[in-house]
């Protein structure tokens, strides 16, 4: 979703001016390659424009951010791997343990900690909320998405009543990233969806793939060129050791497929996940290691 920042052709020093920054420590690389953490964050204090902030749920019901979304792009010589990592995943940071997403209300360096606890480094972080988000799928003119069926899930704001490859809004892929609770058409009804606990890793790492191919699009559509610059650039935090120039490097780079993190089935009872063995291999296979 933050991919071409520059790559639209706006001034750079405006775009740089209207980024916010991420405060947080990364240690200098040593290893292979580089590793991208982009984090979409789900904060009530900054809903998309228009938005029921009863649907949502409001800053004093629901404080603080959260890391809703978590990808990893590892990129080397030999190529580059993306992982979506479950945000209920059980990690320890600084002796807290709990889910991932939960840990961004300690902090980023929580997040940074709890990531290395699982063997994923971070060079860069980069996060966008959901209202950034929205803005963004909305300024290069929506996305598409390859649904196999009507979906609706009245808690999220989500309703797709058709099949196949779709456009959706900015609203709508914040909706359908963010949904919990699937529901599929069932007689004259509705009914939930079977459950996959990898359902919403899955979807943004689809997502993120459709709004990157938009967005390039986007360079031959001089219309779109400086709203899409606008938005992207409003909605991105990055680390102070981040620049201008990383973000193109990152923006030249073919993302491909994305690894959904293996990781044990939902706690009875719980959203929490456990790592297993398949988590470590996975980690592993993306040619990530952290450091002490």
């Amino acid at each position: 979703m933050l991919l071409v920042l520059l790559a639209v052709g706006a001034d750079a020093a405006l775009l740089a001016a209207r980024m916010g920054q991420v405060q947080v420590d990364l240690p200098p690389d040593d290893g292979d390659g580089r590793t991208w953490v982009l984090i979409g964050l789900d904060s009530r204090e900054s809903l998309p424009a228009g938005a029921d902030a009863d649907a949502f749920g409001r800053p004093e019901d629901v404080p603080g951010s959260r890391a809703d979304v978590v990808l990893v792009v590892h990129r080397t010589d030999a190529g580059t791997r993306v992982l979506s990592v479950p945000r209920d995943l059980l990690v320890t940071d600084g002796g807290h343990t709990g889910r991932l997403a939960l840990s961004w209300l300690r902090g980023p360096q929580a997040t940074v900690a709890a990531l290395c606890g699982l063997g994923i480094p971070t060079d860069h972080l980069i996060t966008v909320d959901l209202a950034g988000f929205t803005d963004l799928v909305d300024a290069v003119g929506g996305v598409d998405v390859d649904l196999p069926g009507p979906v609706r899930d009245p808690q999220a704001g989500l309703l797709l009543t058709g099949a196949g490859r779709q456009q959706i809004d900015g609203a709508t892929a914040l909706a359908l990233v963010r949904s919990r609770h699937p529901e599929t058409p069932a007689g004259d009804g509705w009914e939930p969806a079977p459950v996959d606990p990898d359902g919403r890793a899955a979807t943004a790492a689809q997502v993120l793939r459709a709004l990157q191919e938009r967005v390039a699009d986007v360079r031959y559509q001089p219309w779109r060129l400086q709203g899409t610059a606008w938005a992207a650039s409003g909605a991105v935090s990055l680390d102070p050791g981040t620049s201008l120039a990383d973000l193109v490097a990152l923006a030249g780079t073919e993302l491909g497929e994305t690894t959904v993190l293996p990781a044990g089935p939902p706690v009875e009872g719980a959203l929490l996940r456990l790592p297993t063995a398949e988590t470590a291999a996975a980690v592993a296979a993306a040619g990530l290691a952290c450091g002490d």
